[in-house]
């Protein structure tokens, strides 16, 4: 009875654990790299919690070969620890900095710790570092016991670190159960390194995970399915609460739409528009410094919050022209992307988001209406001997019947 009471909590926390990976399995999208990095850390601490469960059952069990089982356990539930609290690691700075990937050499330099601790966890039953035990074959904490710990929970950290940096990047109630995500964890492993028998790291690390599904959920209401940008609704809470500050940080604004995107849904249908759309939003999100946010207003509209200097506005929309001239140039898709800007600095001058808004907003219809000026030089040519050939600047391409030049217009690539 005394064994059960030990382990009742990692058994209900697989029951619970269960239940929420039969649930997130069928609705979260699997192809998403978050998605499916939860999913497999729940199975990996269901797995850990099992574990930990049975090496409390065989704890003091004489028998050779029940000694060996026991260490073997143990040899696993040090190696995996830190594996896994490297792995939350990954995914909260993967989610927080989207904008690129990391440098090989960094990720390598970061696991050069959980390397060390699973070599030293498979020779701790030769060495007795990590653990050991005594003539009854009961377990006792090794002189390396809490050097494991500070490698395992010295990740979970930096993750805090690196939320608490970025925590501009997402909404309040998304940061707080970030917060609750990894703080959890760190406080039952504490609890259990003060108070010898409790289990409590495990268990802690089982219900962060389902107050993890709660911000899956939180975050594929507040993110746009197609592109990954805030929606509409998160940007205006978002910008909402950010005003109603003691104190305004300054900010800068981009306005921006996508030229000519209703043509290219009419010409190569509408997955041709979406994937336009995608292209024009990885390339502008690659751009992003930290702490930049971007929403999507609504149809082929986005909006992107940024540092209070001119001259990052005028960078960053100078990089995005850049950026789409190379992809246009390299003809990997039959259509052409460009977008029109207007951008401005936010200030006591404007009443409200809303006016600022529309400020940029006819700024972009100005520089649109400024490139379509510029679009209205026309080279004529023969194709085929049956059609004109009209090419507009490099964006726009239109094929006009011979026979009737103003009825039968065609765009095509």
């Amino acid at each position: 009875m005394a064994v059960f009471l030990r382990i009742d909590i990692n058994l209900i926390t697989i029951f619970l654990l269960g239940i929420v990976f039969l649930i997130a399995n069928r609705r979260l999208d699997r192809k998403d790299a978050l998605n499916r990095g939860y999913l497999l850390s729940i199975l990996v601490v269901m797995i850990q919690l099992g574990t930990e469960a049975l090496t409390v059952i065989i704890n003091g069990v004489d028998g050779i070969y029940a000694l060996w089982l026991s260490n073997v356990l143990h040899s696993i539930l040090f190696s995996v620890a830190p594996m896994l609290t490297v792995a939350w690691l990954f995914l909260v700075m993967n989610f927080l900095t989207i904008r690129k990937k990391m440098p090989k050499w960094m990720a390598w330099l970061i696991l050069v710790p959980v390397l060390i601790n699973a070599l030293l966890s498979i020779i701790t039953p030769f060495t007795g570092l990590y653990f050991s035990y005594n003539e009854n074959n009961i377990y006792q904490r090794g002189p390396l016991f809490l050097v494991s710990m500070g490698i395992t929970y010295a990740y979970m950290i930096l993750a805090l670190l690196h939320l608490i940096r970025l925590r501009t990047k997402i909404l309040f109630n998304e940061f707080m159960l970030l917060v609750m995500f990894i703080m959890m964890p760190m406080l039952g492993a504490l609890a259990q390194a003060m108070f010898y028998g409790v289990l409590l790291a495990w268990s802690s690390a089982g219900f962060a995970l389902i107050i993890g599904y709660i911000f899956l959920q939180e975050r594929l209401i507040h993110l746009d399915n197609l592109t990954g940008a805030w929606t509409r609704k998160s940007f205006d809470y978002y910008m909402e609460k950010r005003l109603k500050q003691k104190t305004i940080d300054p900010f800068g604004g981009i306005f921006f739409d996508i030229d000519h995107l209703k043509l290219i849904n009419d010409e190569f249908g509408h997955q041709a528009g979406d994937e336009a759309i995608n292209n024009v939003i990885s390339r502008i999100r690659g751009l992003l410094k930290e702490g930049e946010v971007m929403a999507r207003l609504g149809g082929d509209e986005f909006i992107i919050i940024t540092e209070n200097r001119i001259e990052r506005l005028q960078n960053l929309v100078s990089d995005i022209r850049l950026s789409l001239s190379v992809f246009n140039e390299a003809k990997e898709k039959p259509y052409q992307l460009s977008c029109s800007f207007g951008y401005g600095l936010f200030s006591e001058t404007f009443k409200s988001m809303d006016q600022f808004l529309r400020y940029i907003d006819q700024r972009m219809y100005d520089d649109k209406r400024h490139v379509q000026k510029e679009e209205t030089v026309w080279r004529i040519s023969t194709w085929n001997k049956k059609y004109f050939l009209l090419v507009r600047n490099t964006t726009l391409w239109m094929r006009i019947s011979k026979s009737s030049i103003m009825s039968r217009v065609k765009f095509f690539p």
